[in-house]
């Protein structure tokens, strides 16, 4: 059914009758080849590098610009400084003031946001096709105008501080830092943006940090939706050919983390109604021809009711009411994770048990053939799932090219899955998804002092 279901959409995604649904290469063939139909790409002189997706399937516009500089680039001592410096970015420019900038998308009745995850900071509006040129006027004053004053750092720093408080007081995500924390020790993955180094910053640090990444030349401008790249191109020229692109040089990590040789436990202890169990497994980057084999795995072991965990957990056994995993690879080598909601944190032992059973199967006994074509076909419904919302498209186009070097990595992605073996999968387990390469991370409730 799941096979069945997965082409038929497939199909109808890009324009075949019902009944004519493609055969499963067709389909992922298909898929990138309808990708790249609809995309136009061409580079300004300043270096700004610009990719029309054309959907005009609703009257919307998203526009996202993306800089490479994220938490993986903050500087020992100043973690958390790009995130500060997103906040700073939608205070003061020759454009807007203090309150200004979601006030002008609000009044047009547009969306709009910004994010700062480890390799590249993001910022998007969506407007109606009819207005989304003030997309380009605001991103291009953000881009090379801002103004980073005293006071106004002064007011924001307060808010990021406080921001880093509240997540104090969120179980999750204290264990979310610590997992990361513990499993990664060199990689700056591991940047969360600590409260010392928030303390540490001024406005000096963030208008240099500002000037030195925030420009054409080491910025990519992705506009989707209801558009013509001809219309495109010239509204992008207008705003953005008269600012000054400079190459910034970027710092590679790659290859920094060292081998883990043991397993790594760390417990979070707070209020909490229910416990969390979290293991992560050190996997490898894009630069391993076989990394993609992890997705496969974190589909197989954890990617929804069908999956192996989800079975033998939830359905069998009832020692968890949730399981979910994905490999967290976008560029260096990162982390496969599991996450499992136990019943009761008596059965965490229990829990850690038939989770290694599991491993212990992969790395032994190959998948089934329908196993694998179940984690392909749900690639595919992903892929084309994430068609219907114009923003993540933005996101994925715009992230594909800072990350794995080209936006066509959104669709071929899809190949590379298609192509992987169950003996790749299988040897994949061997090598990475072992108990002296793991990390748990545990969060139980606090017990009371006695």
């Amino acid at each position: 059914m799941l096979r069945t279901s997965c082409l038929l959409m497939a199909g109808l995604a890009l324009g075949l009758a019902p009944g004519l649904a493609a055969e499963p290469e067709d389909a992922f063939a298909a898929f990138a080849a309808g990708v790249e139909s609809r995309v136009t790409e061409f580079k300004l002189k300043n270096g700004l590098e610009v990719i029309v997706y054309v959907d005009s399937s609703a009257p919307v516009v998203s526009t996202s610009v993306f800089y490479r500089v994220g938490s993986y680039h903050d500087p020992a001592g100043l973690t958390g400084l790009s995130h500060m410096t997103e906040h700073m970015t939608f205070q003061r420019s020759n454009m807007f003031k203090p309150g200004d900038f979601f006030r002008l998308v609000r009044k047009v009745g547009g969306s709009n946001n910004g994010f700062t995850p480890p390799f590249y900071t993001g910022y998007f509006e969506t407007f109606s096709s009819d207005r989304w040129e003030l997309a380009l006027k605001l991103e291009a004053a953000r881009m090379a105008r801002c103004e980073i004053t005293e006071t106004d750092f002064a007011s924001e720093h307060q808010v990021v501080a406080e921001e880093d408080r509240l997540g104090e007081n969120m179980p999750m995500a204290v264990l979310w830092r610590e997992f990361y924390a513990t499993a990664l020790l060199a990689n700056p993955q591991r940047n969360t943006g600590w409260s010392d180094d928030i303390n540490r910053y001024t406005a000096d640090i963030v208008r240099d940090w500002y000037r030195r990444y925030y420009n054409p030349a080491n910025a990519v401008l992705v506009i989707a939706g209801d558009i013509r790249p001809d219309d495109a191109r010239r509204k992008a020229e207008k705003q953005f050919s008269g600012l000054k692109g400079v190459p910034v040089k970027l710092p590679d990590y790659y290859n920094i983390e060292p081998k883990q040789t043991g397993p790594r436990r760390v417990v979070v202890r707070r209020q909490v109604a229910q416990p969390l169990v979290m293991i992560g497994f050190h996997t490898p980057g894009i630069r391993d021809s076989n990394y993609i084999a992890g997705s496969v795995a974190a589909q197989l072991l954890a990617g929804g009711r069908t999956s192996r965990l989800y079975r033998a957990l939830v359905n069998e056994t009832g020692l968890a009411s949730s399981v979910w995993g994905y490999n967290s690879v976008q560029r260096d080598p990162s982390l496969l994770i599991l996450s499992i909601s136990p019943r009761a944190e008596s059965l965490i032992p229990r829990i850690e048990q038939v989770v290694e059973r599991e491993l212990a199967r992969l790395r032994t006994d190959l998948m089934s053939e329908r196993e694998l074509q179940q984690c392909r076909n749900s690639a595919l419904a992903g892929k084309i799932f994430t068609q219907d919302n114009i923003d993540w498209v933005g996101f994925q186009l715009a992230g594909s090219q800072i990350a794995v070097g080209s936006w066509r990595d959104f669709a071929n992605e899809l190949a590379r899955i298609n192509r992987m073996t169950r003996e790749q999968v299988r040897d994949f387990c061997q090598r990475h998804l072992t108990v002296n390469n793991s990390t748990t991370g545990l969060l139980v409730n606090e017990k009371e002092e006695r």
